[in-house]
């Protein structure tokens, strides 16, 4: 994906064109396609440029025209509806890029354009006669942008690092944002950052700033029901959720340059996403990139591999899959420098990267996933019966349950006790019994320093009453506009993870059309005929395989052989502890309790399993917290 990078100033001093060339530097791996800046007194705006779809070629930024100057990272998915709103040609819409009918748009309706415009961006616009200047974010949050406003002046860009190229801005982690990460908070997030004075600006949010720095923000979207959707049959959320979906997905791949990408596990997101591609990829010439992460063929796990689920999309002409096993990773290797390409921890998944670079050599510039579906329009089905138990629908409740039964091939115990019994049982009820089985509350059960813990209590930083526990099936359609919340006030970390090994990224199903589609389907279709993800087993028969379609409840793993290769956690703590005590990171994170965690583990064991994946964060946490204290040390 491409970049944005700007200074603003407030007090009377003239942008600096040298610190806009160090912004731009440490962009560099998002401008593959060149880069540009323009200094204009009190102004200064930069751009990175990466060509993903056709329009990118005709991109000049940044736009400088009518009083106006505009910086884009974006993908318009509606630039024919623009178009004809703004009186625009076809044919001059053909050479026109999504930054240049951006300008036109906001000429024509100013601040208010950002209803109407729909994909995936993040812009800054600076108005030289009213001094003004906005910095917006797309409705879902899929493009990131970070800001800092310091003594007089504002500064911007799509990456931490380049704020950390202007003179002023500190380098410093955020006690409490390392704290909330290591605690594991259920709350949604701020727009504060691991990272002293960055803040993230959330999506859905416009962020005016006025000539003398008085800043004002707008929510112009949040996660909602379309009127448009409710109040309809099961006729037409199948047809509705076939037309959504299509669309999402022929937007993100319809104009591409180069094939698709997508991480793919065969299952119903990103099996369907796969689905929907192949003809847009093959009407280009292409063949759709699928790359699996898997067991080596005949290899079994405690936790389920995606290699049978896969295999089922096999012969397809338009789709090339491709493998990634785990074998002889090492969960931790190679920590320092995800670090230093992504400011995060978001690029530690060696999986993930090694997906990308697989993606990369099939010559790709685009990667997609299936993240959204289990909360959007393909929730999961646990506990829906006991919804409907407590719906108090008791002859549909016996219906599904015989229809359960037959699908599954599960006993009358296990179904109840599965699906029936935790959803009947008060959240407040399950979270006193985890309470009582750990024998502490669960914030001491969190690998952070009881003390530092307890300060962040002390200070309101943290609640210690939400924290990440139990689920709360009971919320059902509250918590899933919950987990939709969390996005948008997310940092697009797989973004940023992605744009360091050369691609862009996005979701389909986090796309604003789906949510509004998602939360407007009644609980009745969520599930029906014993099945979760009734909808889309109707709305997508046609072209998904039959094994999908009948297959049983549960997910596929990204990291099918994570308890192998994190099998170095010991060694990685050793290596913390016996250098500097576990250096700055030792304020931070209880090394005893990490060590205690990962004694006598056993491979076949869940709750093993989770253990851990809890101490292998802490690890990688207190990594991150030394690595980025040595390098920026003074």
């Amino acid at each position: 994906m491409s970049a944005i990078h700007g200074l603003v100033r407030f007090d009377g001093a003239s942008a600096d064109a040298d610190t806009l060339d160090r912004m731009a530097r440490t962009l560099a791996h998002r401008g593959p396609d060149g880069s540009d800046r323009l200094a204009l007194d009190a102004v200064g705006f930069g751009h990175c440029l990466m060509r993903v779809n056709v329009e990118d070629f005709h991109e000049a930024q940044p736009i400088w025209e009518d009083g106006l100057l505009i910086v884009a990272d974006m993908r318009l998915d509606n630039r024919a509806e623009l178009a004809a709103d703004l009186g625009i040609a076809d044919a001059a819409l053909g050479t026109m890029s999504d930054s240049a009918l951006l300008a036109r748009a906001w000429r024509h309706w100013g601040e208010d354009c950002i209803e109407r415009l729909l994909g995936d961006f993040v812009f800054a616009v600076h108005d030289t006669r009213t001094r003004q200047s906005w910095l917006v974010r797309d409705p879902m949050g899929q493009r990131a942008l970070f800001y800092h406003q310091g003594e007089g002046f504002l500064a911007f860009a799509s990456e931490v690092k380049a704020l950390w190229a202007v003179e002023g801005i500190p380098r410093k982690l955020r006690p409490a944002g390392v704290g909330r990460r290591l605690l594991q908070l259920v709350e949604v997030q701020s727009t504060e950052t691991l990272f002293e004075a960055v803040y993230s600006l959330p999506g859905g949010t416009l962020l005016r700033f006025d000539a003398d720095g008085t800043t004002s923000q707008r929510r112009y979207w949040r996660p909602h029901a379309a009127a448009r959707h409710q109040g309809h049959d099961e006729a037409y959320y199948v047809k509705t959720l076939r037309d959504t979906l299509e669309e999402a997905v022929a937007c993100r791949v319809r104009r591409l340059i180069h094939p698709p990408a997508l991480m793919f596990s065969g299952g119903f997101d990103s099996g369907t996403i796969a689905a929907l591609a192949e003809p847009h990829a093959a009407a280009k010439g292409h063949r759709v990139i699928a790359v699996a992460s898997v067991l080596p063929p005949g290899e079994r796990r405690l936790v389920r591999d995606a290699r049978a689920a896969v295999d089922a999309f096999a012969g397809r002409p338009n789709l090339d899959i491709r493998y990634y096993d785990n074998a002889g990773d090492d969960y931790f290797e190679m920590l320092e420098e995800s670090f230093a390409a992504t400011d995060d921890l978001s690029g530690t998944s060696r999986v993930r990267v090694a997906m990308h670079r697989i993606a990369r050599e099939g010559g790709t510039r685009l990667m997609m996933d299936g993240h959204g579906g289990d909360y959007t329009v393909n929730v999961l089905g646990n506990h829906l019966l006991g919804r409907i138990l407590i719906r108090g629908h008791f002859r549909r409740f016996l219906r599904e349950l015989r229809a359960r039964r037959r699908f599954t091939g599960w006993s009358l115990p296990f179904v109840l006790h599965g699906g029936v019994l935790t959803a009947l049982v008060p959240h407040g009820v399950r979270r006193a019994m985890a309470r009582l089985r750990r024998g502490q509350p669960l914030w001491r059960a969190r690998m952070t320093r009881d003390d530092f813990a307890a300060d962040l209590f002390r200070q309101g930083a943290v609640d210690p009453a939400r924290l990440r526990g139990l689920v709360p099936y009971q919320r059902w359609q509250a918590r899933w506009r919950h987990l939709l919340e969390r996005g948008i006030f997310a940092y697009a970390g797989q973004g940023r993870s992605a744009a360091a090994d050369g691609l862009d990224f996005t979701r389909p199903f986090l796309d604003p059309r789906v949510v509004e589609l998602a939360l407007a389907i009644p609980e009745k279709y969520q599930f029906a005929d014993g099945r979760e993800r009734y909808l889309s087993r109707k709305a997508f028969a046609d072209i998904l395989p039959e094994k999908l379609l009948s297959r049983l409840p549960g997910n596929d793993q990204m990291e099918p052989d994570f308890f192998r290769m994190a099998s170095s956690a010991p060694a990685v703590l050793r290596q913390l502890t016996e250098r500097d005590g576990g250096g700055g990171a030792a304020r931070y994170v209880d090394f005893a309790k990490v060590a205690r965690a990962l004694e006598n583990l056993d491979e076949n064991s869940i709750d093993d399993y989770r253990r851990l994946q809890s101490a292998s964060h802490a690890l990688i946490m207190a990594r991150f917290i030394n690595w980025f204290e040595q390098t920026n040390a003074p």
